[in-house]
């Protein structure tokens, strides 16, 4: 996908005003972790990008603590805007359609990974280095240093690439 989703932009200009506000940015990731954690019960298409979520959650954690900040304000402000449309109950495809409702948001996330993939695994081979490569997901996934997602739906299966 080389353009942004539908309605992406408008969530870009809500996390650009939310990057000027650490703490209330924390308390979106924190409602973002917890949709999550429900989400791919009911959704197989989002448990296969649950690792990229996972990891635009960490990213920004880790950001507005103050601990990582070698990412551009650009990638802070994509990657909360997928964080908010993720949030949005009532995107595209609204979430209480089931089975249908996280494909919008599935969609985002893969669009968000291709623009900021760079970063998001510089972020990942940094918290490696810290000692903090937390599982990203329950299969194990992350991010290896070559910078392409273990476990990822964004990846080719055997045979398609």
């Amino acid at each position: 996908m080389d353009r942004p989703p539908r309605l992406f932009d408008r969530y870009r200009r809500r996390a650009a005003k939310l990057a000027r506000s650490p703490e209330q940015l924390r308390s979106m990731l924190g409602a973002a972790a917890a949709k999550a954690d429900g989400a791919a019960r009911f959704s197989a298409k989002f448990a296969a990008v649950r690792c990229e979520l996972n990891a635009f959650i960490s990213l920004l954690r880790a950001w507005t603590s103050g601990d990582y900040r070698a990412v551009s304000t650009s990638a802070v402000i994509t990657v909360a805007a997928a964080v908010l449309y993720f949030l949005a109950p009532l995107d595209l495809l609204p979430d209480f359609i089931l089975g249908m409702g996280l494909i919008d948001d599935v969609a985002v996330i893969g669009y968000v990974l291709g623009a900021v993939r760079e970063e998001v695994a510089a972020f990942e081979r940094w918290r490696g280095e810290q000692g903090d490569a937390d599982v990203a997901s329950p299969n194990g996934g992350g991010w290896p240093s070559d910078g392409k997602p273990v476990g990822s739906a964004l990846q080719p299966e055997d045979g398609d690439g």
